[in-house]
């Protein structure tokens, strides 16, 4: 994982100033996904899901340095399905389908977020790489796998 601060990758847009207090309840968020914020207490497991997840505790891992994969299930099927799957990592992230994103692929980590159409751009690799673990989360590092199993947990 990437401890230092991230170097630019091109189309990401940034968030800075996210609040990050433990909250019970949903939160309404600016970003979709989110990209930070208030959030559960309890930090949703890194992993591959088939259904949405809870916002709130997918939040909580982002402020662990997680990065999170969304996809729009209803055009990333199939082939390139697999393909996201392969480029997400085993530690600290996250993939799973999420209703109403601006592009077929968001990749989000705490305060950045990057809008793709394709699993093979090479931006998304390049973003999973400078996001994931990144000093910029507030509890980098932290654990991603003593928390909640989401809907639909594939690995």
């Amino acid at each position: 994982m990437n401890a230092a601060a991230p170097t630019s990758v091109d189309g990401v847009q940034t968030f800075p100033n996210q609040t990050s207090e433990h909250v019970t309840g949903t939160v309404k968020y600016d970003a979709l996904p989110p990209v930070g914020g208030d959030h559960s207490v309890t930090l949703l497991n890194c992993g591959v899901y088939s259904e949405n997840v809870p916002n709130e505790n997918a939040v909580h891992s982002l402020e662990h340095g997680a990065v999170w994969v969304t996809y729009d299930a209803s055009t990333v099927t199939g082939d390139q399905l697999a393909a996201l799957r392969e480029v997400i990592p085993s530690t600290y992230a996250i993939l799973s389908p999420l209703s109403g994103l601006p592009s077929s692929i968001v990749a989000s980590a705490w305060g950045a977020q990057l809008d793709i159409s394709d699993p093979s751009d090479p931006r998304l690799a390049a973003f999973i790489a400078q996001y994931r673990g990144a000093t910029t989360a507030p509890e980098p590092g932290s654990p991603c796998t003593v928390g909640l199993d989401g809907p639909g947990k594939v690995s």
